[in-house]
């Protein structure tokens, strides 16, 4: 998983953002809370899934994270494994 950190205008003012991405589908929109957007001080600055696309729209309501990197340790715990690729065609067996 990779991460790409955005600035997001939102409401008239500038929040820190972060694209989430599995390979190259793009799976979170994550936002950093700020002073003024936070229902409750111990909320400010912490990191929360804005919005889910691809793989990761299966994902349940997301705490909140101290870091992107958090969000993605979380993430990638939750997201469906992908099936391994076969390593023999059962029909070239005997």
């Amino acid at each position: 998983m990779t991460q790409r950190h955005i600035r997001l205008r939102s409401a008239g003012s500038d929040q820190d953002g972060c694209l989430i991405y599995l390979g190259d589908q793009l799976v979170s929109l994550l936002i950093r809370l700020q002073p003024g957007t936070a229902a409750a001080p111990e909320q400010r600055h912490k990191w929360r899934v804005a919005e889910t696309y691809g793989p990761g729209r299966a994902l349940t309501r997301a705490p909140l994270f101290d870091t992107p990197d958090a969000v993605i340790a979380w993430i990638a715990d939750r997201l469906p494994r992908p099936a391994p690729l076969p390593w023999l065609d059962a029909h070239l067996l005997p």
